[in-house]
């Protein structure tokens, strides 16, 4: 195999793998939550460049002429894509409004500028980039794809980071654990962004087979996690900051060690009493109405009285019931999967996570090491 042929190789079966990651995705999520941003980042700015080489090896001129301007594109959608991905996936309230449109500027001139070029001079760029070399055009495009990710990669990690603080009173430490691979994901692609960058500085013919096969590898993390680490509890700026009890700016006083006893107090009666924790939906926000406290009192009195967030005392009480139920698995005709439901998780997986996040262990394990105390 020549380096033309392996070249040819790896841009076809890059596309291949990409479409079936990409309707495995689709597949497994039922086109729902985040998915269709993923299928999106696997395909939009990878397939058009991936064809476009290929088609220009197989000297496909004609193709690779059709083709050219959105291949000199859309691959700037990329971190645009990650962006809106990243915010959907921490904000339900967040919505593609026409400002968003700014995001896409450079795919849209990219594509606008393409067609100013006459037939034979995108043949000339064609036929020029089959020798290995690139064209002004093509280092154009190159420096701003390099540029967006210089400029959205410390914008994606910011806005995580802002979030891990927001989210004290939105999620507990084992829901947080499902939405880690994200940031994980994108230091991934960082990393191998880096890579790619000193590679490309080496040996700049690397351009047309090293990033196809370290995006394949990333695209088959995002896939993985995506469908093993379903959005079931997403974060949403009203359930964040929406306070339906809260005082007028400046109303807020102290609390006293003692008076945040007592919201505790109150708070754990409450809900050993009604065991609203049991709700899926359960909020923060939900619990301030029903024991008419201001919302912020509550996470202050929880957070410093009982050191732990909301979230985390309403998955104690979760699991403490799951226990119950485990205890009592034959007599009460429940499964382990069911009583993830019936407790209040959103999700099996949730659940096994919680579960074993406060005890330790597994509900099956739990359960074995019970069995043989008695």
């Amino acid at each position: 195999m020549n380096y033309e042929q392996f070249i040819l190789t790896v841009n076809t079966s890059s596309i291949v793998i990409l479409l079936v990651l990409a309707l495995i995705l689709l597949l497994a999520t039922r086109f729902k939550g985040e998915a269709g941003y993923a299928a999106a980042i696997i395909i939009v700015p990878t397939v058009p460049v991936y064809l476009y080489n290929a088609t220009r090896m197989l000297c496909m001129y004609e193709t690779a002429y059709l083709i050219f301007p959105f291949a000199s594109s859309l691959n700037t959608l990329l971190m645009p894509l990650l962006w809106l991905f990243t915010r959907r996936n921490f904000n339900t309230d967040f919505r593609f409004r026409l400002p968003q449109l700014l995001h896409m500027l450079p795919m849209i001139l990219f594509l606008v500028f393409s067609f100013f070029f006459s037939r034979q001079e995108i043949m000339v760029f064609i036929r020029y980039e089959t020798t290995g070399n690139d064209l002004w055009f093509a280092d154009m495009n190159s420096s701003v794809v390099a540029l967006q990710m210089l400029l959205y990669f410390p914008l994606i990690f910011f806005y995580i980071y802002k979030e891990r603080r927001l989210v004290g009173d939105a999620l507990s430490d084992a829901e947080w654990a499902q939405k880690a691979w994200i940031s994980q994901f994108m230091i991934l692609f960082a990393a191998l962004f880096v890579v790619v960058m000193v590679s490309y500085a080496l040996w700049p013919r690397t351009d047309a087979w090293l990033i196809q096969i370290l995006n394949v590898i990333a695209m088959a993390f995002l896939v993985y996690n995506a469908i093993a680490h379903p959005t079931e509890h997403k974060l949403s700026v009203s359930e964040l900051a929406l306070d339906p009890l809260k005082p007028s700016v400046g109303e807020y006083a102290p609390l006293t060690a003692l008076q945040m006893e007592q919201i505790c107090s109150d708070v754990s009666a409450y809900l050993g009493e009604s065991k609203a924790y049991l709700r899926p939906e359960y909020s923060l926000a939900s619990l301030a109405l029903e024991v008419k406290i201001p919302q912020r009192n509550i996470s202050r009195s929880i957070n410093s009285h009982l050191k732990c967030n909301f979230f985390t005392l309403i998955n104690r009480l979760r699991v403490e019931e799951a226990k119950h139920l485990l205890l009592n698995l034959d007599a009460s005709g429940y499964t382990i999967d069911s009583i993830s439901v019936e407790c209040g998780f959103r999700s099996r997986s949730t659940f096994f996570l919680v579960f074993k996040k406060l005890t330790g262990q597994s509900p099956a394990a739990w359960l074995s090491a019970r069995k043989k105390e008695s």
